[in-house]
């Protein structure tokens, strides 16, 4: 029946422990949210002019794969 008592608590303190480690900072490799990429309108308008030639009822996982084709290929991240 300790095991599990003794289990618990040292669970809740690396939890806190893990908190506590990612508290500060942003991430190194993270861009910011605010990032401006002159070249994402025109990549989106462009992607989204390819998949609408599928239909979004019927051929939807085609339209979804072309799309995310198309901005991978213009080096834009998907979504």
């Amino acid at each position: 029946m300790h095991r599990c008592g003794d289990f618990r608590k040292l669970f809740a303190v690396a939890l806190a422990l893990g908190v506590l480690a990612n508290a500060g900072g942003k991430p190194a490799l993270a861009k910011g949210r605010h990032s401006t990429d002159v070249a994402r309108p025109a990549a989106i308008h462009e992607c989204n002019i390819k998949a609408d030639k599928y239909s979004p009822i019927t051929q939807l996982p085609d339209q979804f794969a072309v799309y995310g084709t198309c901005m991978t290929n213009r080096r834009q991240r998907f979504g």
